[in-house]
């Protein structure tokens, strides 16, 4: 058994930079029996993306090796690696501590950095060009800066300059995005500017302890006022800029390359393996594919997207915006979700949502959060269609079935938001390749 590998790099608008590597692709499909699809989304540059795949890789093939999971002799697996303009948002150094004395003068310079990245929107993964009229809206809501605290006008026209940088055809009701287009910028601003809490370390939806430090136990953004409204503000602009663009390239480019496959070797099948906002991103390609599309598998690393995703009427009326794929089989086989209170970074993203829909009692980011997030709690609101586990040791036994979701609780073995590249990992994902 091999695992021979593909590179295809898409675009921020979703398109394939280089077509020879989807002829590459497609010329050796006859000679595959599976193809592990891999996206990143949690990466500045390629290089930092290629150290995830490496290592994944690396371990996939150890797993292998140790003969621990049936049914796979025989097969010869692709991987393809995809490339795209993801970019981290929520990031360590965006969070300033809540006790020290320094810590308002690190708020506004991470407001200072947030919006400096918040101007790039490269092309390519790695690239630092942007275009004149993001540039113009960012270099405005940066001179606003130093008027948040006492000016009203001012923090209205900040959030519509970073209103102006994204598409509000995007948002959705799945993750309370709406509300940053419908719900006035005073009321924003207010619905931001209280500290952050971690959700309990129990998950019992009660907050963390602050240690004696200063900071939080767990995840937690411990400054108020103003500006640390605006940072938070920014944050989920940055949010909100790379849910869409994975969204596209997702819809629009993997699918189109995922049909093509299909086409040409009508028996492949396709594991589909996402982290971060990469998780999105191969959601929105499974969404794109027909009904009842066979032979298709899904695992999610610490996705980057909204626990109500995958959901039936999670609200009592509105459907996930990937619904279909569960109600309509675009994914025939098992969908594995990995997920963990160890998550910083989507435990402090999706607590925002909660605030932006007028909820700051429930804005915790567990499961019991209205806008949780699927790396931290799993799919929510599923009905009979998901299963609650754990992530295993290698060599321990997986229950999977067709047609089902696994929330896979990782707090044992993922340690952070980038820690998915593991042994334990390798050996789930391969648990949920054999099923197909």
């Amino acid at each position: 058994m091999s695992f021979t590998p593909f590179e295809i790099e898409f675009t921020r608008d979703g398109l394939v930079f280089d077509e020879a590597q989807v002829t590459q692709l497609l010329d050796a499909a006859h000679g595959l029996t599976d193809l592990l699809v891999l996206s990143h989304g949690w990466n500045n540059d390629k290089a930092e993306a290629s150290g995830l795949y490496d290592t994944l890789c690396a371990n996939l093939a150890k797993v292998v090796a140790a003969n621990v999971v049936p049914d796979l002799a025989g097969r010869e697996f692709g991987v393809l690696r995809i490339f795209w303009p993801s970019k981290r948002f929520a990031d360590a150094d965006l969070i300033p501590g809540g006790g020290a004395a320094s810590a308002n003068i690190e708020n506004d310079e991470a407001l200072l950095r947030v919006l400096e990245e918040l101007k790039h929107d490269p092309a390519r993964l790695g690239g630092s060009d942007t275009s004149p009229a993001r540039s113009s809206s960012i270099d405005a809501a940066q001179r606003l800066a130093p008027r948040l605290e006492t000016d009203e006008a001012a923090r209205r026209e900040f959030v519509l300059h970073l209103r102006a940088v994204l598409d509000p055809a995007a948002a959705h009701p799945d993750d309370g995005t709406e509300e940053f287009f419908t719900r006035a910028p005073e009321q924003i601003f207010n619905s931001f500017s209280d500290a952050v809490p971690a959700p309990a370390a129990t998950g019992d939806g009660g907050a963390t302890s602050v240690n004696d430090a200063g900071g939080a136990a767990g995840v937690g953004d411990l400054l108020a006022g103003f500006k640390a409204a605006a940072r938070r503000i920014a944050n989920f602009t940055t949010y909100c800029t790379m849910k869409q663009r994975a969204g596209l390239v997702g819809s629009i480019g993997l699918a189109r390359v995922l049909r093509q496959l299909r086409d040409r070797q009508p028996g492949l099948r396709l594991h589909l393996v996402g982290h971060s906002f990469g998780g999105r991103l191969v959601t929105a390609a499974a969404n794109a594919l027909p009904a009842n599309t066979p032979a298709v598998t899904m695992t999610l690393l610490q996705a980057a997207f909204s626990h109500n995703g995958l959901a039936s009427k999670f609200d009592g009326k509105n459907d996930g915006a990937f619904r279909n794929v569960i109600a309509q089989a675009r994914i025939s086989g098992p969908i594995a979700i990995t997920h963990t209170k160890n998550d910083r970074a989507v435990g402090i993203a999706y607590p925002l949502a909660s605030r932006l829909s007028r909820d700051q009692a429930a804005a915790l980011g567990d499961k019991d959060d209205p806008y949780g997030g699927m790396g931290r709690n799993g799919a929510q609101h599923m009905g009979g269609d998901t299963v609650e586990g754990e992530l295993q040791r290698v060599g321990s036994g997986y229950s999977l079935a067709s047609g089902k979701v696994f929330n896979l609780n990782a707090d044992a073995f993922i340690k952070d938001h980038g820690d998915v590249t593991g042994p334990e990992v390798a050996y789930a994902l391969l648990s949920v390749v054999r099923t197909v």
